[in-house]
This record gives structure tokens, sequence and C-alpha cells, in this order.
């Protein structure tokens, strides 16, 4: 997609051009229904030279863009997620949105539009992890766009299940991994990245001998079959390679930008070990 030239011939990129792009990969009608994605803050008009992509927006992350001279964050999960009676620096979300708002800084959410694309967080995560042969686990039904939520695919050879944590714990980085299940062997693979532990039975169902997602309950670690391995790894682990591959898919489509990855970690959650 070919950026805007303004009168004088000068390559102008506005934060409309970026909607446009996420709404090829990821069109908004996609997402569900009690979602809240695209433009949050700021004009389509406004110019943008500078991008930072990242996870969560929190004040370490506006931080880090104001003091970035960041026109533009690109984010996963959004800012404005239900709705905000007042904005004022007296709350944590209304310090955030004011700080944005302040620092003329635009935010663009692309949350479960992003997560249910070809090539998005699901794919991102199999990449990840070094699945091949990927595929949509489940398919939705969008005449226009291939589109669906978690991913199955296969590892190259098998793996012994002490193997297969350990590659899945160094590849996301994770502190730990809660799961449940034993195989001797792993090689077909499911995943999805974040709260995906309602997809399990339809993991199971495909043959995969392990699913890989975040936020399972207690009671949803009770599988109905003993060799499937089921994988709690962490929302941010999960989802977080998604940070760079926003950057890079930017870069390579708006060469005359400056888009850069948050070199901030925002999982709120700390392990004792």
């Amino acid at each position: 997609m070919a950026a805007r030239r303004s009168p004088r011939g000068m390559m102008t990129t506005t934060a409309g051009h970026i909607s446009t792009f996420f709404e090829k990969w990821a069109p908004e009608r996609t997402k569900l229904d009690y979602d809240n994605v695209g433009l949050l803050i700021g004009s389509k008009h406004k110019t943008v030279s500078k991008i930072l992509t990242c996870l969560d927006i929190t004040e370490a992350i506006v931080e880090e863009a104001v003091s970035g001279n960041f026109d533009l964050i690109v984010a996963h999960h959004p800012v404005i997620f239900k709705k905000v009676s007042r904005i004022n620096p007296d709350s944590i979300q209304g310090k955030i949105i004011y700080k944005l708002i302040s620092g003329d800084i635009a935010v663009l959410a692309v949350h479960t539009n992003l997560d249910a694309a070809e090539n998005g967080v699901s794919f991102v995560l199999a990449n990840q992890i070094g699945l091949k042969n990927t595929a949509f686990l489940t398919r939705q039904q969008d005449d226009e766009t291939p589109t669906g939520f978690g991913v199955i695919g296969e590892f190259e050879n098998s793996l012994p299940q002490a193997e297969f944590l350990e590659t899945v714990k160094n590849q996301l980085n994770c502190e730990a991994i809660r799961y449940t299940g034993s195989r001797s062997s792993v090689q077909k693979i499911a995943v999805c990245g974040g709260s995906g532990s309602s997809l399990a039975s339809k993991a199971m169902d495909s043959g995969a001998d392990a699913y890989i997602t975040a936020d399972v309950k207690y009671h949803d670690f009770f599988t109905e079959k003993a060799d499937f391995l089921l994988l709690d790894v962490g929302h941010y682990e999960s989802e977080s390679p998604i940070i760079n591959i926003m950057r890079d898919a930017l870069k390579s489509e708006f060469t005359e930008l400056n888009v850069e990855s948050t070199r901030i970690n925002t999982n709120p959650i700390q392990t004792y070990k």
C-alpha cells in the first residue's frame, strides 16, 4: 500500500494509512463482539513518522512513547476497553489516556481481529516454537478473508515430552509452564495465543498431541484424554512475539517510517522461584 503524497511531492503517511494496512491484514469485522479495536485515540489525518508497537499500553509505555517522540502506538490490547465515564489523572487508565492526548500520541488497537487473522497472533506463536504446515484450528465464516482462531501444526520430528516442554519454555522465554497430561513423545501441536482454554476440546478432536495456550482455569486442567498435554505458558508469553512481527510488517510496508518495538516488558505477573 503506497502512502499518500502531499501536493509538494513529499511523502506523507497518516494514522489512517496505518489503519488501512491493518484492515487488510486483520479486518475489524472479524473481531469478537465484546472487543474494541481500531484507531482509539487520535485523528486518522494525523501525520505519522514514528511508530511504537507493543502488547499493552501502560504508564511506562506512554513514557517511552513521549520521550521517544513517537506519533502513534500500535498495541494488541486496547487501552480503552470498557465504557469510559471520565478522563482525568486520578485513575491509572485516565492518567494514561490523559498523557496520550496531551502528548498528541495516537493509538491503534488490533486485538481479537489480529487473533483471528491469517499470520496473526496464533500463527506467530506457532512459528515461534518451530511448527510447520500450520493452518487454522477453527475456521470462521467470512467470504472475503481467511479467518479463524487457534492454529495447528507439527514439528518436523517428534520430541520426547521433556524436550518439548524445554523447547516451548526457551522459545517463549517462560519462567515456568503449568501443564497437565503425559506423553512419551509429541509432534502434532495446537496453539492459541492468549485466553484459549475454550478451544482445548477442538485441539483434542483435531488429533493434536498437545495444546499450548494461556489463562487455563483449575478445572480445565482435568482433560478427557490422559495422553494429551495441555500447557498454560502465560498470556504475555503466548502473545508477545506478535510485537516484533507488527513492527517488521510496518517497516516493510512503510519504508519511510521509523518503526520500533517497545523495550519494556509489560507482563504484570511475577514468578517467585
